[in-house]
């Protein structure tokens, strides 16, 4: 067994926890304080926008509509919120109905789920900010270690 690691891994581990930490305070006001639910809507949130988010150009009107259409964003069944997030699927059963109560997620005529648009909330703009920000910390702090 070798007695060394490549001398990246401790700067990127310890980068990754502080910003995994400020993420999970992300997910918290965004989200609320049950991690359960806000893995759910991270999950549901990434599957309404790969469906636009991908291709999308800067100066696109993706990205300055307040709300997109309905044809536009992107869904996901129950069973596959369970198998990507690795939660029970009545767990997962529960804590959407819980969301769709709060207005944060909701059933398309289809009956997948989507993230209800909430980015006019000055909230959650400020919450993916933050967000945005803890990520530029990362990469300042791992920088910090000549890792790149």
């Amino acid at each position: 067994m070798n007695s060394e690691i490549d001398p990246r891994i401790r700067p990127i581990a310890y980068g990754m926890v502080g910003m995994l930490y400020e993420l999970i305070g992300f997910m918290r006001k965004a989200y609320g304080e049950d991690l359960e639910s806000a893995l759910i809507m991270i999950c549901v949130s990434d599957a309404t926008m790969q469906k636009y988010m991908p291709g999308a150009r800067p100066d696109s009107e993706i990205m300055h509509k307040m709300e997109l259409a309905e044809s536009v964003r992107g869904s996901i069944s129950r069973r596959m919120i369970a198998d990507k997030t690795g939660l029970p699927r009545e767990t997962v059963r529960r804590k959407v109905a819980q969301l769709i109560a709060k207005n944060q997620l909701y059933i398309d005529a289809e009956g997948a789920v989507r993230a209800t648009p909430r980015l006019h909330d000055p909230e959650l703009r400020q919450a993916v900010i933050d967000a945005h920000e803890a990520v530029k910390r990362y990469m300042r702090v791992v920088g910090s270690f000549n890792v790149n």
